[in-house]
C-alpha cells in the first residue's frame, strides 16, 4: 500500500474510555444483537444507533473493529431494510414519522460508514501492526462495507425527494479514491452476508448510478427497484481514467457533487475527474425492453421491473438531458385537480361518466337493496374499504355529486352543515414559481396525500369562467424541510375532451365503460391526436369503442408514445362511426355497467 493520505475523510476520535454495551468480542456483539426487539424495527434501530456511536469512540484494534462491524451488520442490514421499505407510501407526502424513519436510517449508515472507514485508516497509516491478517485484505474489505454504507444512505435523499446534505457525496467520492490511491479498488471481495464478489469500485457504483437516473422523475417503490437493480448491474458499468476511456458522465473525486453529464464540460477531464461509462448497461436495459412480451422483469424475489421504469433508465443512462425551454418567474396562482377520475370530471364539464353518455338529463335507476345483505347496507361514513381509502370511492352520479371545492394548496376541506351536499374532487390553489412553454414548477405547501409523480393533472389559470382546463402530468417532485414542495408539471395539452372506452370482449360482450381523454391534435407544433387512458388496460393496435352522448366511433390504437405509473398515452386512428351497427350491443353503456377502471387506480 501506498500513500496513506486520507484527504478530508472525518473520522470519530476515540475519546471513551470504556464500553458498557457488551463486551469488546464478535460473539458477545452476536449475543445482544440477538436480543434486539426483532418486531420493532424502529426500537432495534435506535439501540443499534447507540451502541455505533459509542463502539466509534472507544480505541479498539482495527482486526477486532472489523470484527465486532461484522457481527452487527447482519442485523444493522434488517433494521436498515425494514425501515426504509417503510419509508413507501402510495404519495410523495413526507409525514414526520416518515422523516423520522428516514434519519434513523441514514445515522445508522453513516455510523456504519465511519467505524468501517476507520479500521481502514488505521489500518493503511500502521500496516505493521496487524497481526495475524494481510493488511491490504482488511483494508479493502473495510472498504467495501463503508463505500456500500454510503451509497445506501444516499438512497434515503432520494426516497424523500431530498437534495443531499452537505459532504455526503464529498465523504463516498473520498472513501472510493482511497481504495484507488491503495490500488484496492477493483480487488475481488467475497460478501458472507449476500454471498457475492464484488469490489469497492462495484459497491460505489449503484449510489453514483442512482444520482444518474433523475429520481425526482420516479415513484419511491421505482427508486428502491433501481437501486437494487443498478446492484446487480453494477458490473455494467466502469469508471474510467481519462487519459483512456469515455462516457457520457463524469464523477470528481475531490468534490462534494454528483455525476455530471462529461460533454458539458467546459474542459477536457483530468486529475481527480473520472468518466462513468454506462454504455454496456445502456445495451442491457434495451435488450430487457425487446425480450419480453409483457414488459415486466425479475431480477429476484423483491426487484421487478416493468417496460416504463427501463425505458426511463435507457433514457436517463444514455442521453444527455436538457432542458428545451427557458424558464421565466412566474408568481399567480392556479387552479388544479389531480388524478384521473378528477381530470376526467372536470374536462367534461363537471359531469360524470354516466352523463357523458347519456346527457345531462339522465337519471341513474334505483336498484333494490336486500337488506339481509350485509354486503349492501350503507352507513354513515361508508364501509370498512371506503374508509380506509376515502378517495378511491366510487362516485356518486346523482345531481348533487362531485360538486367543485377549491381550497388553499395543503388544507382540507373545513367542517361543513350536516346539510351540505357531498363532494367529491377538490380543486386546490397553488403558487407558480417559473413558467416555460413546458409547462409550470408550482410551490405546494402541505402537499396532500395520494399525489405521486405520473400523476395526471388539469389545471387553470382562473378559479370559474369559460376558460379550457390544461392537461399535464407531474414530472418532478423536490422537496427541503421546512420549505415548499415544488412539483414540476409538463403540460400535455392546452384541452382535451372526455370520452368513456370499451373494449370487445372475445364472447361478444362489451366491457364496462372506462374513462379515457381524447387530446386534440395540435398541428402548429406537429403533435398528433392522442388517447390517455388508464395504465395496463389498453394495449397497442386494440380495437376499442369511443362514446360519449350523440356520438361513437370505433378506432384502433397505434403506438404507445408515453406512460406513467398512473396512465398511457396512445396515439390512435379513427377506422368508423359507429350508428346501427353498434345498437345491438348498446346494453353494454347501460347505467349497470358503470363502475369504472379509473375509480379503482
Amino acid at each position: 500500500m501506498a500513500d496513506s493520505s486520507t484527504g478530508i475523510l472525518r473520522l470519530p476520535r476515540q475519546d471513551l474510555d470504556s464500553f458498557d454495551l457488551f463486551d469488546l468480542t464478535p460473539a458477545a456483539a452476536e449475543a445482544w444483537a440477538a436480543g434486539l426487539p426483532g418486531g420493532n424495527p424502529a426500537r432495534g434501530a435506535a439501540a443499534l444507533r447507540d451502541a455505533l456511536s459509542s463502539l466509534n469512540r472507544v480505541a479498539v484494534s482495527p482486526p477486532e473493529r472489523f470484527a465486532i462491524l461484522e457481527a452487527l451488520r447482519a442485523p444493522l442490514g434488517q433494521v436498515t431494510g425494514a425501515l426504509t421499505q417503510g419509508l413507501i407510501a402510495d404519495s410523495a407526502v413526507v409525514s414526520e414519522h416518515v422523516q423520522q424513519r428516514s434519519e434513523l436510517v441514514s445515522d445508522l449508515c453513516e455510523l456504519g460508514a465511519a467505524g468501517y472507514a476507520l479500521v481502514a485508516v488505521n489500518t493503511i497509516r500502521k500496516p505493521d501492526a496487524i497481526e495475524g491478517l494481510n493488511p491490504a485484505r482488511l483494508a479493502c474489505e473495510a472498504l467495501h462495507r463503508a463505500v456500500a454504507f454510503r451509497s445506501q444512505e444516499l438512497l434515503q435523499y432520494h426516497l424523500l425527494y431530498r437534495p443531499v446534505p452537505l459532504n455526503h457525496w464529498a465523504m463516498l467520492h473520498h472513501l472510493y479514491a482511497l481504495a484507488e490511491r491503495q490500488q484496492l479498488a477493483n480487488l475481488p471481495v467475497r460478501d458472507p452476508l449476500t454471498g457475492t464478489e464484488s469490489t469497492v469500485a462495484g459497491e460505489y457504483l449503484p449510489g453514483v448510478l442512482l444520482a444518474c437516473c433523475k429520481t425526482n422523475q420516479l415513484r419511491q417503490q421505482d427508486i428502491l427497484t433501481t437501486f437494487h437493480a443498478l446492484w446487480h448491474w453494477r458490473d455494467l458499468a466502469r469508471i474510467e481514467d481519462p487519459a483512456v476511456g469515455e462516457g457520457l458522465f463524469f464523477l470528481d473525486l475531490t468534490s462534494d457533487r454528483p455525476p455530471g453529464y462529461s460533454a458539458l464540460q467546459a474542459q477536457p477531464l483530468g486529475g481527480s475527474q473520472r468518466y462513468l461509462n454506462t454504455r454496456a448497461l445502456v445495451r442491457h436495459l434495451a435488450e430487457l425492453r425487446g425480450r419480453s412480451e409483457q414488459g415486466s422483469y425479475s431480477l429476484d424475489r423483491e426487484t421487478r421491473l416493468d417496460g416504463h421504469l427501463c425505458a426511463h433508465l435507457g433514457r436517463a443512462l444514455g442521453e444527455v438531458s436538457q432542458r428545451h425551454f427557458n424558464r421565466q418567474p412566474a408568481r399567480h396562482q392556479l387552479w388544479i385537480a389531480t388524478g384521473l377520475s378528477a381530470v376526467h370530471y372536470y374536462v367534461a364539464g363537471e359531469r360524470g361518466l354516466e352523463k357523458v353518455l347519456h346527457g345531462d338529463d339522465y337519471e341513474p335507476p334505483v336498484t333494490e337493496q336486500i337488506p339481509q345483505n350485509p354486503f349492501l347496507k350503507t352507513s354513515d361514513g361508508g364501509d370498512r374499504w371506503q374508509q380506509a381509502n376515502p378517495e378511491e370511492d366510487f362516485e356518486d352520479e346523482v345531481d348533487h355529486s362531485a360538486s367543485e371545492l377549491v381550497v388553499d394548496a395543503g388544507s382540507l376541506a373545513a367542517a361543513e352543515p350536516p346539510d351540505t351536499p357531498p363532494r367529491r374532487y377538490t380543486v386546490f390553489t397553488v403558487e407558480s414559481a417559473n413558467v416555460s412553454p413546458g409547462g409550470y414548477c408550482v410551490e405546494w405547501t402541505g402537499l396532500p396525500d395520494g399525489i405521486s409523480i405520473g400523476d395526471v393533472v388539469c389545471l387553470r389559470e382562473q378559479q370559474h369562467g369559460e376558460g379550457d382546463w390544461s392537461i399535464a402530468v407531474i414530472r418532478w417532485i423536490s422537496q427541503v424541510k421546512n420549505a415548499p414542495t415544488l412539483l414540476g408539471l409538463e403540460l400535455l395539452s392546452p384541452r382535451g375532451t372526455a370520452y368513456a372506452a370499451q373494449v370487445r370482449l372475445p364472447d361478444g360482450d362489451y366491457s364496462r365503460p372506462i374513462r379515457v381523454i381524447l387530446l386534440p391534435e395540435i398541428a402548429l407544433v406537429g403533435q398528433p391526436h392522442t388517447l390517455l387512458a388508464p395504465r395496463l388496460v389498453f394495449k397497442e393496435n386494440q380495437k376499442i369503442i369511443l362514446a360519449r352522448k350523440d356520438e361513437t366511433f370505433l378506432v384502433k390504437l397505434k403506438r404507445q408514445i408515453a406512460s406513467t405509473a398512473a396512465f398511457g398515452q396512445f396515439d390512435f386512428e379513427y377506422r368508423r362511426q359507429l350508428d346501427e351497427d353498434i345498437d345491438a350491443g348498446h346494453d353494454a353503456l347501460g347505467a349497470n355497467q358503470f363502475e369504472s377502471v379509473w375509480d379503482d387506480l
